[in-house]
């Protein structure tokens, strides 16, 4: 498996395809400590299960030329990057799992839009969140940047700002409503006001 292909949530198979990205990478991090260790044995890859001596020259070499910090097959800063793949990867795995849980159960979350003039819609199968407004999604800068700033992205091809759909889209388009809301609720406020000064 090619651990640099990016694995998306809409690919076939996703949760399967990173459960066996996870144990690949968990088996090469493994690999890496003990190659490690044995040069802290020996002093030399020489010697090490399945390793021909050129290879192993070239690792002893490269160690020998490298930084005092370096001293390994597999400097420490290595180890932490894998660590860093790995707990990315069981972070998407759980994330997916939920999903798939929710999609499931048939569990959907009320937006609570009514009034608003637009619409949030969980579209599962492209895993997106999208919000819908009339006229093709025409909106004011104002509400523009707001959708922005939430890291929602006009799509020209679903006449919609979406975003990958997971709790943090959720927990976006909430705090999006919730502005909305507010602002309309404020609207005959002003106006007063404005009435008021003249």
């Amino acid at each position: 498996m090619n651990l640099n292909k990016p694995i998306y949530a809409t690919d076939e198979n996703a949760l399967e395809q990173l459960r066996a990205r996870l144990a690949e990478q968990k088996a090469t991090h493994e690999e890496m400590k003990r190659k490690n260790l044995y040069y802290r044995k020996n002093g030399t890859m020489k010697g090490y299960p399945d390793m021909v001596d050129e290879e192993a020259e070239r690792i002893d070499k490269r160690i020998d030329g490298d930084y005092s910090w370096c001293k390994a097959p597999y400097p420490q800063y290595i180890l932490q990057n894998s660590n860093q793949q790995m707990k990315a990867t069981e972070a998407r795995i759980k994330q997916l799992e939920k999903e798939e849980a929710r999609a499931e159960s048939g569990e959907e979350t009320d937006y609570k839009t009514d009034g608003l003039g637009f619409e949030v819609h969980e579209n599962r199968d492209i895993g997106r969140l999208q919000i819908f407004f009339p006229n093709g999604g025409r909106v004011d800068k104002a509400t523009y940047d707001s959708l922005r700033k939430r890291g929602f992205v006009f799509s020209r091809s679903n006449e919609a700002f979406q975003r990958q759909l997971n709790e943090n889209s959720r927990w976006a388009a909430k705090r999006f409503v919730e502005e909305q809301r507010a602002l309309l609720e404020a609207e005959p406020t002003v106006k007063k006001s404005e009435v008021v000064a003249e």
